[in-house]
């Protein structure tokens, strides 16, 4: 009777066994699966490093002061509408929900995205009627302001508060590294609120950790990535 019971008893801890052991080689063939994922991802994104060589050339200006008329489209645009940003979709009633501000971004700023103000003072009058007018027209039609041909007076106005040139941004994609409008070229800046996740995901961990690389190598330390 004893051998039986003994019998049985190491039939069932031999299943037990083998069904733990069966339940780890799932684990491990689940994570292999992952890890090949991951790895197929990688080689199927490449990394084209560049650097720009740009020369930028500004004309005589004033000191940047924001101007009441800017002001006043910035709170509308920012506080009243509530817009999010043209990039990760965060508004400033969002700024502090970490499930909506997923980038992190400190304040909502407004970006000057036809003319930069301060190329205002060297935008010719008769070239802004003759190339630019016409297709404002086109897209906003039903103000009266394109009807007609600007003064220059008009054109730096314009430049400086207008609805139609200013876009709202997160700080973040407005002026950081590698993220931020005024950092890296439109072509790679324009089309990132429309990446798939996977891809987001993967470009931002590489983001992450190049920044991490570059602060270890000023510092001498070794800082996380995490």
């Amino acid at each position: 009777m004893a051998t039986k019971k003994a019998a049985k008893t190491t039939a069932k801890t031999t299943a037990k066994r083998g069904a733990n052991r069966a339940g780890r080689d799932t684990y491990m063939v689940g994570r292999l699966k992952d890890q090949l994922k991951v790895q197929k991802k990688a080689t199927a994104v490449h990394l084209n490093e560049r650097m720009l060589d740009e020369m930028a050339f500004y004309p005589a200006h004033d000191k940047r002061l924001e101007t009441p008329e800017y002001k006043k489209t910035h709170e509308y645009l920012t506080r009243k509408l509530d817009l999010p940003c043209l990039i990760c979709g965060v508004k400033n009633s969002t700024l502090k929900d970490p499930r909506e501000n997923t980038y992190g971004a400190k304040q909502m700023e407004t970006h000057h995205h036809i003319i930069e103000w301060a190329l205002a003072n060297a935008v010719d009058t008769d070239k802004f009627n003759k190339i630019l007018l016409p297709h404002l027209s086109h897209r906003h039609g039903s103000k009266a302001d394109y009807k007609k041909p600007f003064t220059t007076a008009q054109v730096r106005a314009w430049v400086d508060h207008s609805e139609d040139n200013l876009w709202v941004l997160c700080d973040v994609h407005h002026r950081a590294q590698y993220l931020g409008i005024h950092e890296i070229t439109y072509p790679i800046w324009g089309p990132m609120n429309l990446l798939r996740n996977d891809f987001e995901d993967y470009v931002r961990e590489q983001i992450r950790k190049a920044r991490a690389d570059k602060e270890g190598k000023k510092t001498g330390k070794k800082v996380s990535v995490l």
